[in-house]
């Protein structure tokens, strides 16, 4: 018998609809993207459709961290790695090391400890259980590294965090085939995550995230081609035929990055520690008499010491006789101090442990992103202060116990010559393997794409980062070396090494042939970031004006311009890296032949000369400019920071990617984060039981959604836990859909990092490329515009058609389908103009099954 037809005049229960919107790559504000999509349906709406806004509020939701497979299966009890009461958890100085030549992730210590904490637990074969984490990181790389990065912050026990979520309220009316009025009740949702990655406004930590962003971008080319050696074979016993000069490359890449990190910048750290060791006793030496030495003796004797006791007091709390113990200390020490030890020793040992502090402060910092840096860092300041101060004594004892600042002035360029001359070795001893390191990414065998793609990476990480920060370090110097200069004036000084038995008698001029020695190179440097920077300008020049809304010939030849610079961008990097190496070898040999004594002479000798002029010429007007934007950022920079944040934009989208993949600090990764985030408004969303959940995602908010989705539902399938088995399943109780815009999970993600994304392009899913099944969703629209120099396509073909798709949105045979939106960039998917987007946003909250 069938069913009796609905009375048409019982209206039916509106379909409840969640749309939850997550931002990209731009300075968006909590709830911009959710007010931008909720007023784009607004004043957009379907065929026969009006939506209404009803009303838009926040509410807190709690968000525990998310753990890892591996301490769900195990019940692993806390770490005492960390704690909200505890100090941030410092890495064993031999674990640091290892940690800083190589990820955890590539080394096998992520995956022996996770095995040793998984024994007795996970022992099920392939198929018939949890898989272990070797296994998982052999068959599904990408879900194994986002486990990781969880596994990480879980052992650093991570506070737990509320989340302020915003929420706009719409209802949609419209009607059916039959004229019947339908009505929606739809509910936009935000997924904000720019404040788990991107920069507060404080200007240093700005200026920190800077200098990481310019050793990670190595350190990401690093990781690239270890995962490429490990594919090739390295790792397997006995090695496959060619794995061995995978691992030779590898090892090549890895001392390059390693040397760059940390010998290289801690180098120039304490090249910066001498200066201002020059700078300020030179001007006092200068602008005090004897009696004012004296007196600024007298007042650190009674300072320093009142202030140690203070400070011991403060951090350590000891008993009454520890205290008394250290006041006796103190009253030694400021003894010392009064009456037993010279002025200038008192005066410079005070400015000395200033800078000191000041420095390890600068390696704290470090530390929480690269782990060795610290450890490296302090070693080179405890030579250079105790070569500092062996020659301080030396000076002193040849001028017969004189009581003379000056003397630490001379020590003081005594040092330089020593750093300058460990510089010159670091680049020689890089240049010989910079050349087998280029040599080895050419002859390496089984160069498929994903190969090649990763080399190209290798090589454009640390292009970048080393050019970035020659560049910026001669900048740097060349605005310090005039102060530095100054507490050098008139201070007689004979060099031991450059310009052996020449006597000056003005050490500002010694200082200063220095500084344009050291940075005569400059305009080649320059001259090959430029190169770079030159080829981009001229690939994203027509996408600027997309940006910009102005018409820049046709989408169709928007996208080609854009597809085929791409294309030749790793060759380009080729050329450009070879032609750096041939011009750091040639630098560093002229180099050590001049410090042997060797002359050259001929062209050699005049090219060197003009190249010196063309980087005094080109450094002179950086020097201002440099010191403008110093003082204007130390002034004004934390409220340009908060009034114009667009002026930060180019670092926020840097720190967006370089977040993705970051492991440090362990309390703190950025991936974690978001993904405890991500899950606590999933959760809250299927606890309210819609009828179907719309994810629209843009730029690197489709990476995260789309790698957290695919993390969701292989791990409820392998059925680790019951939170997260629960949630997928609440989730599949509604229908699950996924519209993304400007995605670069193709054009950027599977590109520089094909092995980690090898999923992007390994299934066939609408004529190659990634499937809606295995990321867990019904349907997945992906839009694109032309030139989108971020993220186009994801399915096809790398010639596709850039015309703009003008037909209204319906579904393909296929459940996933992609549409261009003809002309326009990366960051206007949401705008009020932009109706196609609309249409197909409209078309996934109505369409039927």
């Amino acid at each position: 018998m069938r069913a009796s037809s609905p009375d048409p005049s019982t209206p039916a229960r509106p379909e409840r609809v969640a749309v939850i919107a997550i931002h990209g790559v731009a300075d968006q504000k909590a709830g911009d993207t959710a007010r931008a999509i909720a007023s784009l349906m607004l004043n957009n709406p379907g065929p026969g459709a009006t939506y209404r806004q009803a009303d838009c509020d926040t509410h807190l939701l709690p968000v525990p961290p998310l753990t890892s497979m591996v301490q769900q299966r195990t019940g692993h009890p806390k770490s005492t790695e960390g704690g909200a009461a505890q100090k941030a958890y410092v890495p064993p100085v031999r674990k640091a090391m290892r940690q800083s030549k190589t990820s955890d992730f590539s080394a096998d210590d992520w995956i022996s400890t996770a095995e040793s904490e998984d024994a007795g637990v996970v022992r099920a074969a392939k198929g018939r259980g949890p898989l272990t984490p070797r296994e998982l990181k052999k068959s599904n790389p990408d879900i194994a590294f986002s486990d990781y990065l969880l596994f990480k912050s879980q052992r650093a026990e991570p506070d737990h965090e509320a989340y302020e979520a915003t929420r706009v309220r719409m209802t949609r009316d419209a009607t059916d085939a039959n004229g019947q009025p339908v009505q929606q009740r739809i509910d936009v949702h935000e997924m904000y995550w720019a404040d788990l990655s991107r920069l507060p406004g404080s200007v240093a930590r700005i200026v920190a995230e800077l200098f990481t962003i310019v050793f990670r971008l190595s350190q990401l080319g690093r990781d690239a081609v270890d995962r490429a050696a490990e594919a090739a074979g390295v790792n397997r016993k006995p090695r496959p035929p060619g794995a061995r000069r995978w691992a030779c490359l590898a090892s090549l890449q890895t001392a390059l990055d390693w040397a760059f990190a940390n010998l290289l910048a801690n180098l120039f750290l304490q090249l910066l520690l001498i200066g201002l060791v020059i700078a300020g006793l030179g001007g006092l030496a200068r602008a005090e008499a004897a009696s004012g030495a004296e007196l600024l003796r007298r007042v650190l004797a009674v300072v320093v010491p009142v202030l140690a006791f203070w400070w011991y007091g403060y951090q350590a709390r000891p008993g009454v006789s520890g205290r008394i113990v250290v006041g006796l200390y103190a009253l030694l020490a400021g003894w010392l101090l009064w009456a037993q030890l010279p002025a200038h020793w008192v005066v410079g040992m005070t400015w000395l442990a200033l800078l000191a502090a000041l420095a390890d402060r600068a390696l704290r910092i470090a530390r929480d992103r690269f782990p060795a840096a610290r450890t490296w860092g302090l070693g080179l300041m405890a030579l250079t202060a105790a070569a500092l101060l062996l020659h301080v004594a030396i000076n002193a004892a040849a001028a017969g116990g004189t009581d003379d600042l000056r003397h630490w002035v001379r020590a003081g360029m005594r040092v330089v010559e020593y750093l300058l001359l460990g510089v010159v070795a670091w680049w020689g001893v890089a240049g010989v393997l910079l050349i087998a390191w280029l040599i080895a990414g050419q002859t390496v065998p089984d160069r498929d794409a994903a190969a090649c793609a990763s080399i190209a990476t290798g090589r454009l990480g640390l292009f970048v980062s080393v050019a970035a920060f020659v560049a910026l370090s001669m900048v740097f110097w060349a605005v310090l070396t005039n102060v530095v200069e100054l507490g050098a004036k008139n201070v007689d000084y004979a060099p031991f090494w450059f310009g052996k038995g020449i006597y000056w008698a003005d050490g500002a001029n010694f200082l200063h042939g220095r500084y344009e020695k050291s940075t005569q190179a400059f305009a080649l440097t320059a001259g090959l970031t430029l190169s770079l920077l030159a080829y981009l300008v001229a690939v994203l020049v027509p996408s600027l004006f997309a940006e910009l809304k102005v018409a820049f010939g046709t989408s169709e030849r928007l996208g080609h311009w854009l597809g085929a610079g791409y294309r030749r961008l790793d060759r380009f990097v080729t050329i450009l890296t070879s032609a750096s190496v041939l011009v750091a070898c040639a630098v560093a040999l002229l180099l050590v032949l001049k410090q042997c004594g060797v002359s050259v002479g001929g062209r050699i000798d005049d090219a060197v000369i003009w190249v010196s002029a063309l980087s005094q010429t080109g450094l002179k007007p950086l020097i201002f400019t440099a010191a403008t934007l110093t003082a204007a950022v130390s002034l004004l920079g934390g409220f340009l920071s908060r009034t114009v944040p667009g002026l930060r934009m180019p670092l926020d989208v840097a720190l967006d990617v370089d977040g993705h993949f970051r492991e440090f600090p362990r309390r703190a990764i950025p991936r974690a984060r978001i993904f405890s985030r991500y899950v606590s408004l999933l959760e809250h969303v299927a606890a309210q039981g819609y009828d179907r959940i719309v994810i629209v995602a843009h730029s690197q908010g489709t990476v995260i959604s789309t790698e957290l989705l695919r993390y969701l539902q292989f791990r409820a399938e392998q059925k680790v836990d019951a939170r997260v088995t629960e949630l997928w399943a609440a989730l599949n109780k509604s229908r699950l859909l996924l519209l993304t815009a400007g995605c670069p999970l193709r054009q950027l993600y599977a590109a520089r990092f094909p092995h980690l994304y090898a999923w992007v392009t390994a299934e066939d899913a609408n004529g190659g490329g990634p499937s809606a099944a295995k990321v867990g969703v019904d349907r997945w629209v992906n839009l694109y515009t032309a030139g989108d120099y971020v993220g186009r396509w994801l399915w096809g073909a790398d010639d596709k058609s850039y015309a703009q798709v003008s037909v209204a949105p319906a579904w393909c045979a296929t459940a996933e389908h992609e549409a261009c939106l003809g002309r326009g960039a990366h960051t206007h998917y949401f705008d009020l103009d932009q109706a196609q987007v609309a249409r197909w946003i409209d078309w996934m909250v109505t369409a039927p099954r």
